[in-house]
C-alpha cells in the first residue's frame, strides 16, 4: 500500500517576511542601535502590502527580537539570559526529559563550571584584584543566608542562587543559559527533596563552604571536586526522597500531567 501525502501549503507572505527579518537579526548584521527600515521601506523591498509587513513585525515582537525605540521605530533586541533559559526549559519539558537526564547533564557540566569559575576568578584577581571580590562576596552572602534560614523553600531558592553565582563567575553566556534552564526545571523538586532529606542544610553548607574556600584560593581542582560531591548528594537526595529518576520532570512540575 503506497503512502499518500497531503499537498504542501504555500507559506504565507507574512511568515516569509518574519523569517527573513529574523535571520538578519540573529546573524548579528543588524546592530542593536540601528533601527529597522520603516514599514513603507519594507513594503517596497519585499513587494508586499503593509498589512503583510505589520503581521511579520508582530511575530518579531512576540519572539522578543525587536523593541520600540525613539519615534516608535523598531530596533533589534537581544533577549535576556533568563528569557532564553525559560524558552529552553519549556522546550526540554516538551521533549520529555527525565530527572536522570538532567542529573547526568549537571553532573558533567557543573564540576567543570566550578573549575572554570575558579580559574576565571584567579586570573581576574591577578589582573584586577578589586574585580574578583564581588564574586566571592556574593557566594559568601548566599552561604550565610542559607545558614540563617529555617525555611526549606527559601533554602532551595538560595541553593539555586548559589549555582547561578558560580556560573556567572565564568562569564560564559552559553553555560549561563543552559544551566539556568536546568535549574528552572528542577527547582520545584528540590524543595521536596530538602523536606525529605536528613540534615539537608548541613550538607549544602558543607559543600558551599569548601567551594568558597577553593574559589578564594583559586584552587580549580578542589572547586570541581566539591561541586561534584554536591551534585552526587543531590542524586542521593532524590533516591532517599523516593523520586523515580526515570520520571519526566514535566510530570513533577505539573502534577496533573503525571497520569
Amino acid at each position: 500500500m503506497s503512502t499518500r501525502f497531503a499537498p504542501l501549503k504555500k507559506q504565507p507572505a507574512y511568515m516569509q517576511v518574519f523569517e527573513r527579518l529574523e535571520a538578519e537579526i540573529l546573524s548579528g548584521r543588524w546592530p542593536e542601535d540601528q533601527a529597522l527600515p520603516t514599514e513603507m521601506d519594507l513594503c517596497r523591498q519585499f513587494h508586499v502590502q503593509r498589512s503583510t509587513i505589520r503581521e511579520g513585525i508582530r511575530l518579531l515582537e512576540q519572539s522578543g527580537l525587536v523593541q520600540r525605540g525613539v519615534g516608535k521605530r523598531l530596533f533589534p533586541r537581544r533577549p535576556h539570559a533568563d528569557e532564553t533559559a525559560a524558552s529552553t526549559r519549556r522546550s526540554l519539558e516538551r521533549h520529555g526529559v527525565s530527572f536522570i537526564d538532567i542529573w547526568e547533564t549537571i553532573a558533567t557540566m557543573l564540576p567543570q563550571t566550578a573549575r572554570l569559575a575558579a580559574l576565571k576568578m584567579r586570573d581576574l584577581n591577578r589582573r584586577e584584584p578589586n574585580k574578583q571580590e564581588p564574586h566571592l562576596q556574593r557566594l559568601a552572602q548566599i552561604t550565610a543566608a542559607i545558614e540563617a534560614s529555617r525555611n526549606s523553600q527559601e533554602i532551595t531558592n538560595l541553593a539555586g542562587d548559589y549555582l547561578e553565582a558560580v556560573w556567572q563567575a565564568t562569564d560564559n553566556r552559553v553555560m549561563a543559559v543552559l544551566l539556568q534552564s536546568l535549574n528552572m526545571l528542577i527547582q520545584s523538586s528540590l524543595a521536596y527533596v530538602i523536606d525529605e532529606l536528613p540534615q539537608p542544610k548541613r550538607r549544602i553548607l558543607n559543600a558551599q563552604r569548601n567551594m568558597n574556600d577553593a574559589f578564594a584560593a583559586g584552587d580549580a581542582e578542589q572547586a570541581a571536586v566539591w561541586m561534584s560531591r554536591h551534585i552526587d548528594d543531590l542524586k542521593r537526595g532524590y533516591e532517599v526522597a523516593g523520586v523515580d529518576l526515570a520520571r519526566e520532570v514535566a510530570s513533577f512540575n505539573n502534577p496533573e500531567d503525571a497520569n
